[in-house]
């Protein structure tokens, strides 16, 4: 569920950063989602304990803002700032109602998205790609910023193999049908590979797909903060302190400045995570 919201404007991000190496890109975020995962992190307490949370507090609330823009620039571009404001508020209302995305349904859900990734993989390969603009693509030295773009898409994730080959295959077929050019131009260039193949049909279903993803991504996202903050804050605070700054950030910013937000949370959350489980800070 985050890699499919994540994905929606990530193509567009890393195709404009990186062009043809953006599937690059992706692999590489996913190898250093694998090796820094936290899965594993050992216990610790005290400071380290207490930068930890902070630091994967921040990495939710910027994924939250993320996913809000996303909805927001798909849906209702017109008015895209208060449409992310309510997107928060609504799934704030919902967390705090106590609607939960438990394992039945994320599977659920999730198998849903891998069907929909499916379909877009075979509706851009069916087809001859669209004519593509004399301009040149970027070329590999924006390879580490499709790295870092890519990288909240498997940040904390539990099935990265699985989730960078589904990443890997609808990249694919976004550059095949449109080119890098055309698809870093906007942030939303996943409706021009639709309109591209001839498929504005299926717009209606790209908005389902968004659907799909984000709200269950944001749930997932405001938990996770909830989860660091409540310790600090208690559970009311925690999610008022949730909603406050992702409301600022999705409102104020387009969701390629939300992503790259987003993309420094999650690395600095990870290496966080890394150096408290091997060094002790004076004192501890």
């Amino acid at each position: 569920m985050r890699l499919g919201a994540g994905l929606l404007v990530v193509l567009a991000a890393g195709a404009g950063t990186a062009g043809w190496w953006l599937p690059a890109g992706i692999l590489l975020a996913g190898l250093l989602a694998l090796a820094v995962s936290p899965a594993g992190a050992a216990p610790v307490s005290g400071r380290r304990a207490t930068l930890r949370s902070a630091t994967g507090a921040v990495a939710e609330l910027s994924c939250l803002a993320l996913y809000a823009s996303v909805f927001a620039a798909y849906l209702l571009p017109e008015v895209a700032a208060p449409a992310a404001i309510g997107f928060l508020a609504v799934v704030a209302a919902a967390e705090f109602a106590g609607l939960r995305v438990d394992g039945y349904y994320r599977r659920v859900i999730t198998g849903l998205l891998l069907v929909a990734a499916v379909a877009f993989v075979a509706l851009c390969l069916a087809l001859d790609p669209a004519p593509r603009p004399p301009s040149v693509p970027p070329g590999v030295a924006g390879l580490p910023a499709a790295v870092v773009l890519a990288y909240p898409l498997f940040a904390g994730a539990k099935r990265v193999a699985i989730g960078t080959v589904a990443a890997l295959a609808v990249a694919g077929a976004a550059l095949y049908q449109l080119g890098p050019v055309r698809l870093g131009l906007s942030p939303t260039s996943l409706r021009d590979v639709l309109a591209a193949a001839d498929a504005r049909a299926m717009l209606p279903v790209l908005g389902a797909v968004v659907l799909l993803a984000t709200v269950p991504a944001a749930l997932l996202a405001v938990s996770g903060a909830c989860r660091h903050l409540e310790p600090a804050t208690g559970g009311h605070r925690a999610r008022v302190l949730a909603l406050v700054p992702a409301a600022v950030l999705a409102g104020a910013l387009g969701p390629t400045a939300v992503l790259l937000v987003a993309a420094v949370a999650t690395l600095v959350a990870a290496a966080v995570t890394v150096a408290s489980g091997r060094y002790r800070s004076p004192g501890e």
